[in-house]
């Protein structure tokens, strides 16, 4: 559980193709380990066995002896593959590869809810929430709507989609109304609406929110901050780095129409 951040705008053609780049990297680095043990008649013979027990659990259904077979043979095949000589290195060409791959995707940022409950703090502590306001209550589904007319409301347009359902006029409307919701902030924007980093609904932080939470964050010092997250964080790893990262997020996000929170 935690909360995943993607940026409103999407990435360049030049962003784009470097994070496909970093993820077929990442894909055959998976590869490559994962193909490790194939060649060794133990975890040859553990996959049969683990074949034989899902297809037979399809056919006659789930039972406590097909089960035990299947969780003995996974087992069996993960201690082959961990044990393998070239794991360790194989491992760390995955590890070394995915955090390429998280690196050029730019548009996104994730804290679990541990750190965005810390994160929370230390922003409000700087100036970079507001608190103090009534946000509106979330708009009511229109009487005669259904959430599967809400998702045909969503869906983009595609011509060649034969089995689309027709748009109802009071979804079309609901649907701009829980956007305009989610965008909702307090006017004139002097910080990040606090409720937005709270839930994992699909708020969405705008630029002016972004802009006002950074100009406030710009009046500390660097050794203001770090205390700060010291305080918050104690001696959990490299707190500083990751906050810069979540800095440098909002600088992008800023020019890129906000963020949204799920």
């Amino acid at each position: 559980m935690g909360y995943d951040m993607y940026i409103h705008d999407p990435m360049t053609d030049e962003e784009e193709a470097a994070h496909r780049a970093a993820r077929e990297k990442f894909d055959a680095a998976v590869r490559e380990r994962d193909g490790l043990p194939q060649a060794l008649p133990q975890y040859q013979d553990a996959k049969r066995r683990l074949d034989t027990a899902r297809a037979r659990m399809e056919k006659e259904g789930r039972s406590t002896e097909l089960s035990r077979m299947v969780i003995e043979a996974g087992e069996e095949m993960r201690h082959l593959a961990v044990s393998h000589p070239g794991y360790d290195a194989a491992q760390q060409k995955v590890d070394e590869a995915y955090e390429a791959m998280q690196t050029t995707n730019v548009s996104y940022f994730r804290l679990n809810i541990h750190g965005m409950g810390v994160y929370r703090t230390v922003m409000g502590q700087l100036g970079m929430l507001v608190t103090d306001y009534d946000a509106p209550d979330f708009p009511e589904l229109p009487d005669g709507a259904t959430w599967e007319d809400i998702d045909a409301a969503k869906e983009k347009p595609n011509p060649s989609a034969g089995d689309r359902l027709p748009v109802k006029a009071a979804a079309a409307v609901y649907v701009k109304e829980v956007d305009t919701h989610l965008a909702w902030h307090p006017e004139p924007a002097s910080g990040i609406a606090a409720h937005k980093l709270g839930s994992n609904d699909g708020w969405l932080v705008t630029p002016a929110e972004i802009e006002a939470a950074l100009a406030a964050y710009r009046t500390h010092s660097a050794p203001q901050v770090t205390a700060l997250l010291g305080a918050a964080l104690g001696d959990e790893g490299d707190s500083h780095s990751y906050w810069i990262e979540w800095i440098t997020y909002l600088e992008r996000a800023r020019v890129r129409g906000g963020f949204e929170v799920h």
